[in-house]
């Protein structure tokens, strides 16, 4: 009898996160192209399949690459940005590191001239999903923008009980 991914990944990841406290890191490098984003969204609902903030945690990849690519130099020809996950007992963090060249990102709360404007409402939405969310970097060096979700106490707590 063959055995899934989907049926060890808990108890393997669970056991990991034992043995490495700190947490484990995956980072992965897509063309600067916005149809790579669905494709960092995969990356991240593959990593978080089991997670109760796999939904958060991949909307907000996708706003954060979409972000990188319309706003920064990392949607120039040859440009890359790197998608970054962090796993911990009880959080995850994302992060989208680009090329730079684009404004500072603002996180929610901030007046808009147009309340029915169609765009500009991605790191809005991710500081309302998230627990925390923000940047490090500048303009001319580039951006490390992330969001951090609580996960649920033990996201197989109850499966193992």
């Amino acid at each position: 009898m063959a055995v899934t991914w989907n049926e060890v990944a808990p108890e393997m990841i669970d056991a990991m996160l034992r043995l490495f406290p700190s947490g484990l890191t995956w980072r992965r490098t897509f063309p600067g192209r916005l149809d790579q984003v669905p494709r960092a969204r995969q990356f991240v609902r593959f990593l978080l399949a089991d997670s109760s903030c796999r939904d958060d945690a991949e909307q907000a990849v996708a706003e954060l690459a979409a972000n990188a690519v319309a706003h920064t130099a990392s949607g120039r020809p040859h440009g890359v940005f790197v998608v970054e996950v962090v796993r911990k007992a009880a959080t995850v963090r994302v992060t989208v590191h680009d090329h730079g060249l684009g404004g500072v990102p603002e996180f929610g709360h901030r007046e808009r001239a147009d309340p029915f404007a169609e765009r500009g409402r991605g790191l809005d939405l991710i500081a309302a999903l998230a627990s925390k969310a923000g940047h490090r970097g500048a303009p001319a060096t580039g951006h490390a923008v992330w969001a951090q979700f609580a996960t649920a106490s033990a996201d197989h707590a109850d499966e193992r009980a």
